[in-house]
């Protein structure tokens, strides 16, 4: 996704009430999770703890785990 593209959330109704785990914390990660959250939709995100990303993530107040927890909680997984 390019910035300033809009985020394609025609999919977001059929998900209803499960939890979303997405892989990674770019622009575009914290982009989605956004839009997902909007429409009511737990989202997660799985993130190496070695990564920078992971402090970044936490200093956003974004739910963070390892790659492994999310997946396992998780119903839908979106790797970016």
């Amino acid at each position: 996704m390019s910035e300033g593209q809009p985020v394609n959330d025609a999919w977001i109704p059929q998900v209803g009430n499960k939890t979303v785990a997405i892989f990674g914390y770019r622009e575009d990660g914290k982009e989605h999770a956004e839009a997902l959250r909007r429409q009511g939709i737990n989202v997660i995100f799985g993130i190496r703890d070695d990564r920078d990303e992971w402090s970044i993530a936490i200093g956003d107040g974004q739910d963070v785990r390892s790659p492994e927890e999310a997946a396992a909680v998780a119903d839908i997984v979106q790797v970016w």
